[in-house]
């Protein structure tokens, strides 16, 4: 007697299911892991965008741009930055700070900090591995602080 078999069991569709399951969920976490990067990317080169803006209005003024809100670009930084720049980014958000102590001092030379807070700690920890050894930078708690040194290239 021959059996004749028309379809598949119900195990072997679910063992299917569930194969495809993980490899769904394996290329969300990598899309997700990619998606980050990617935006750790364009974060480190609005930093390069502010960093050099800042060194053009300190050329021209011999005095860095005065302090701003979290998220707003500072007024006199906005002539040097590119058209539409925005520190108020819906994955994060850029706080420039003046960190020259008043009259100087010996810490005069490391003035300016640009603080980057992520909307996820998956956000910053690409940026750290992204910034790597490249870019001065300090990283505590939710926060990552772009150091810009000195005119004269010292910190």
């Amino acid at each position: 007697m021959s059996r004749h078999r028309q379809g598949f069991t119900i195990v072997e569709l679910l063992a299917v299911m569930i194969v495809l399951g993980l490899l769904a969920s394996i290329a969300i976490l990598k899309y997700i892991d990619l998606r980050h990067r990617a935006r750790a990317v364009q974060v480190a080169a609005d930093l390069e965008a502010v960093r050099l803006a800042a060194y053009g209005a300190w050329y021209e003024h011999s005095s860095w741009p005065s302090e701003a809100a979290p998220g707003q670009v500072p007024a006199d930084l906005v002539a040097y930055l590119p058209q539409n720049f925005s520190f108020d980014n819906p994955e994060y958000k850029l706080d420039w700070e003046n960190l020259a102590p008043p009259g100087g001092g010996p810490s005069g030379g490391m003035q300016i900090g640009v603080v980057v807070t992520a909307s996820t700690p998956r956000l910053q920890t690409a940026l750290e591995q992204t910034l790597g050894n490249k870019l001065p930078f300090v990283s505590l708690g939710g926060t990552l602080t772009f150091i810009i040194v000195g005119p004269d290239g010292r910190s």
